[in-house]
């Protein structure tokens, strides 16, 4: 019987080895030439990738925050919030990428899962009890404009952005709030943005540090 169990032992095949489990931010930026406040845009997104011992990444989980009134049209100066929606990311894209829009965007980075739980727990806040408002510097919370529905994750207090803050500049406050959720920020991976067809877009992509101020933006909306 000894032998039996010997013999059973060294048969048996090894355990199996669990997927390799990572999650990976982009911050992107929706911008209009010439600079206009209310066509600017700020949205995330969080891609959750396996890669299975010998085989190669898969996307295991996707989720974007992008939150545009109902209508998508943009009101700088409306007094009152309006339904909100968060718009799936290649919506998105179409909607930045229109006549003379162009979107600028910066990571993947790797994250912490402090920072991915984080994004996972905002995306059900925002769409299940937020309202949309622009210029949302004095309202509640739980009405905010696009960036503030991204870096308010966070952040505790609620910043004056400005005319000239939104779009880019708003984009690169962003990754600068998220920064400390980031695991190495200036390693970036470009396949990750390959796993979820972000190649098929003529995104502009910038490192960390490089990003953009109001005073760049003043000068964009100057241009023209």
């Amino acid at each position: 019987m000894p032998y039996l169990l010997v013999a059973l032992t060294l048969s048996a095949p090894p355990p199996a080895v669990p997927p390799v489990r990572a999650d990976y931010l982009i911050v992107f930026a929706g911008d209009h030439t010439p600079y206009r406040p209310t066509q600017a845009h700020t949205f995330a997104a969080l891609v959750g990738v396996k890669t299975p011992p010998g085989g190669p990444p898969r996307v295991a989980e996707f989720h974007s925050i992008s939150w545009l009134p109902e209508t998508m049209n943009v009101r700088g100066l409306a007094l009152r919030p309006e339904k909100g929606r968060n718009v799936p990311l290649d919506e998105t894209l179409a909607y930045c990428l229109g006549p003379r829009g162009h979107v600028t965007a910066w990571g993947p980075y790797l994250v912490r899962p402090e920072l991915a739980a984080t994004f996972r727990a905002r995306v059900a806040t925002v769409e299940g009890q937020f309202r949309y408002k622009g210029a949302a510097f004095t309202s509640p919370r739980d009405v905010c404009d696009c960036i503030r529905a991204v870096e308010e994750m966070g952040r505790s207090d609620r910043r004056y952005i400005g005319v000239f803050g939104y779009g880019a500049a708003a984009a690169s406050s962003a990754v600068r709030t998220l920064s400390p959720g980031l695991i190495d920020p200036h390693q970036t991976h470009p396949w990750v943005a390959d796993l979820v067809g972000l190649g098929a877009y003529p995104l502009v992509w910038r490192g960390y540090g490089e990003y953009t101020t109001k005073w760049d933006q003043f000068r964009a909306a100057r241009r023209w």
